[in-house]
């Protein structure tokens, strides 16, 4: 299976690696909701993983056997099954108020929920705070252009929270903000780094 950055793996208690020359902390030992694939190098059997805990001081990264994988959710499937709609808050966080004031625009693109917001309604584990943002992944296989780009950006910047949004490239992502932005060169986050180009779908990194 191919998993992409952003997706919420379930696995086998136990199964978790600390990268080399690291171990994991207690509250990772103890860690019963998912983890979250991280934009890391892979290999054939090994999957790179970013641990949540209850706060943001709860953050590490790790590594997972692809055999030890037993159900994954990616961002896109908790957007087709509205899973936001039944949540408690909603209508009254920041956060959930933004979604639904901007899920009606996003109705052309194929676009998906992360960060706090996404890992909680994937697992029930409270992660929102007051401070949080709303964090969205957009999927653009093919190149968007930049005054779409900052059409769309204007567009969905109605608050009340902070919003970061990503655009899923082949290579890599970019931020929105930047692809909508006057720089002649946007950062693409890469498998293997950060990468500054001018041609964002035109980079193939391995």
């Amino acid at each position: 299976m191919n998993w992409q950055p952003h997706d919420l793996l379930w696995v086998k208690p136990g199964s978790l690696l600390a990268p080399a020359g690291e171990q994991l902390a207690p509250w990772a030992a103890a860690l019963t909701g998912p983890v979250v694939v991280r934009r890391a190098p892979s290999s054939a059997t090994l999957v790179p993983v970013g641990l949540r805990g209850s706060n943001k001081a709860e953050r590490q990264g790790a590594f997972v056997p692809k055999a030890a994988v037993e159900k994954a959710l990616t961002p896109f499937d908790l957007v087709r099954h509205k899973s936001w709609f039944g949540h408690p808050l909603r209508g009254q966080h920041p956060v959930l108020v933004t979604l639904d004031r901007v899920a009606g625009l996003l109705g052309d693109y194929q676009w998906g929920i992360t960060g706090s917001l996404g890992y909680e309604l994937a697992s029930g584990i409270r992660q929102l705070t007051d401070s949080s943002d709303l964090d969205l992944l957009l999927r653009c296989q093919g190149p968007l252009a930049r005054s779409e780009a900052k059409a769309l950006w204007q567009a969905l910047n109605l608050g009340p929270c902070q919003l970061d949004v990503q655009l899923a490239l082949p290579g890599g992502a970019v931020a929105l903000a930047e692809w909508a932005g006057p720089s002649t060169k946007v950062l693409l986050k890469t498998d293997q780094g950060p990468l500054l180009t001018g041609q964002p779908w035109q980079e193939q990194v391995a």
